[in-house]
């Protein structure tokens, strides 16, 4: 005679405490696939700095005029040269124009004090000295209040890119 044994399986209490327990470790584990998003930002302002680093070189040269074109609106930047009397974006495949994804982030350009440029476009210009004026752009997260800033004035050697969201001083 065979006998008939207990049905094995778990009870309510061992698969509540079991949920409870992956809920905690997704809770602790989500919050860490964030800076995947901070990581973009950073090359983004890490690629915008190079930008004005080859800038200050073809400025300081002499051989022709360039100057940075900056929406910040549309998250968008290029390089322009002055050719017969116009400026045209430089054909460079190394400088395509940037562009920052909306969902990534936010450009924010901050203006100085003495700044009275308009904020939907504006255009620095480059001689052998640097920026003929002061930039500071942030590379912002959309969410928090997280990024990169990248600046650079006129008496500085080079730009400058840090972290967190500064403002001039």
């Amino acid at each position: 005679m065979t006998r008939c044994r207990p049905a094995r399986g778990f009870t309510l209490l061992e698969v509540m405490i079991t949920l409870f327990l992956v809920t905690i470790l997704l809770g602790l584990a989500i919050p860490n696939l964030a800076p995947g998003r901070l990581e973009g930002l950073r090359a983004s302002a890490n690629r915008f700095r190079n930008v004005l680093m080859w800038l200050r070189d073809q400025g300081s040269s002499g051989m022709a005029e360039y100057r940075l074109r900056l929406e910040p609106a549309r998250g968008f930047y290029y390089c322009e040269v002055l050719e017969e009397k116009t400026y045209v974006p430089v054909a460079d495949p190394l400088l395509k124009p940037g562009h920052l994804d909306p969902l990534d982030g936010r450009l924010i350009w901050q203006a100085d004090k003495s700044d009275l440029a308009d904020m939907d476009e504006l255009s620095i210009s480059f001689n052998r000295f640097g920026p003929t004026r002061a930039i500071l752009v942030q590379f912002a997260a959309r969410e928090k209040n997280e990024g990169f800033t990248v600046s650079y004035r006129p008496e500085w050697s080079q730009p400058r890119l840090e972290p967190g969201l500064l403002t001039w001083e």
